[in-house]
């Protein structure tokens, strides 16, 4: 119940100001693209939580409903992927990404939260003697590595730099697929303190998917940098 309060919460702040950056940001992104946006984020989190469920590659393996598990990082990967074909199909060809550059790593800092207050996805178990121990997550009296607080940690701090840079138009066209290129990095780090199953390599399947979206939003940044300073 905390949980679907944390993320409700997440989805009305995110979209309050998504709607409040202002008509300059708001209209770089046409309606089609944004209902592609909304549509392909949750086919996505679905769909791309199936391999882990199936193969039990998810910590939460034996408790998805029928509806099955979500993934945040489906849910991008999903959403970035229909906004791409969309754009494609209705010949558009600017970014769009401004208008959710705020909204999304607030919903999701709030969303991690959730995380932290209902107690799911726990991190690793910690010596009582490690430093990570001070600001760790208790899981029945055993301390944890804090990997979703420091998540929500970063989901909101990346909300307060991209709001900082919206409100002064720096980084127009950069600036989700700039916080895509962070996370994806972030998560890749952060996940090796999720206990989680690693059956890829020594790496979860989580880990992959960050790993993803972590290139895919590193070459969409340097291809978009080099053509804006090509037309200077």
């Amino acid at each position: 119940m905390i949980y679907t309060a944390f993320v409700a919460l997440g989805v009305v702040l995110g979209f309050g100001i998504t709607r409040n950056l202002g008509p300059e940001v708001a209209l770089r992104s046409p309606a089609k693209v944004t209902y592609a946006a909304l549509g392909g984020a949750v086919v996505g989190a679905f769909l791309l939580q199936l391999p882990a469920d199936a193969l039990g590659w998810s910590p939460e393996a034996e408790t998805v409903t029928r509806w099955g598990g979500r993934t945040v990082l489906g849910g991008l990967l999903g959403g970035w992927l229909s906004v791409e074909l969309m754009k494609r199909h209705i010949g558009h060809v600017a970014p769009t990404g401004d208008a959710f550059a705020v909204g999304l790593p607030l919903s999701l800092g709030m969303g991690r939260l959730g995380c932290v207050f209902a107690g799911c996805c726990p991190g690793v178990p910690l010596d009582a003697s490690s430093p990570w121990a001070r600001v760790s997550l208790a899981l029945h009296d055993e301390p944890r590595f804090p990997a979703t607080l420091l998540e929500a940690y970063f989901h909101i701090a990346a909300a307060v730099v991209l709001f900082a840079l919206t409100r002064r138009d720096v980084g127009a066209g950069l600036r989700l697929v700039g916080y895509f290129a962070a996370y994806g990095a972030f998560r890749f780090a952060v996940e090796f303190g999720r206990d989680v199953p690693r059956p890829l390599l020594g790496l979860s399947y989580y880990q992959v998917l960050a790993g993803v979206l972590g290139v895919a939003g590193i070459v969409t940044l340097v291809r978009r940098t080099k053509d804006h300073w090509s037309q200077i």
